[in-house]
């Protein structure tokens, strides 16, 4: 289309006839471009909104991760002196149990002895027991030996001074 003022009149008719058309085609190629030229653009706006998104997303996410990180740290940290702790508990314990154990075989090996000892005194007692019962016997067999000749003897005392 030719605007200008040092051209002659335009000839209306013949430009919607011809030159119209033409004008009209262009302009609906060039709508469709800006078209996809806006999508594009619009396209383009998405991205780097999208991008920004991802963005904060990630720094989210290593915020996320970073305590979470600390958090695991300081629970590593815990279990290692938990079980620093329990390694020397273990070890008291195991020195407490062998002192323990000490402590008991000598008391068995004392109750033995005493048991021991005591197994003697019972067999010393009993046939110490043994003995006094024998000579019980023997001093009730003299006494009733004695009893027969006293009565026997006041039997004669009897007879001679009646």
């Amino acid at each position: 289309m030719q605007i200008s003022n040092d051209t002659a009149a335009l000839n209306y008719v013949d430009y919607f006839t011809k030159q119209l058309p033409i004008d009209l085609a262009t302009m609906a190629a060039l709508r469709d471009e800006l078209a996809t030229r806006q999508g594009a653009l619009s396209a383009a706006e998405n991205a780097v909104a999208d991008r920004a998104k991802a963005a904060e997303e990630l720094a989210a996410a290593r915020a996320t991760a970073a305590g979470t990180q600390t958090a695991a740290q300081q629970a590593l940290d815990e279990a290692k002196s938990s079980l620093t702790a329990a390694k020397a508990k273990e070890k008291e314990i195991a020195a407490r149990e062998k002192e323990v154990n000490a402590d008991l075989a000598s008391r068995q090996s004392e109750v033995a002895k005493r048991e021991a000892s005591a197994n003697d005194k019972a067999a010393a007692l009993a046939a110490q027991q043994a003995s006094l019962d024998a000579r019980s016997a023997s001093l009730e067999a003299q006494e009733a030996a004695l009893q027969t000749r006293v009565k026997a003897f006041q039997d004669k005392v009897a007879a001679i001074s009646a």
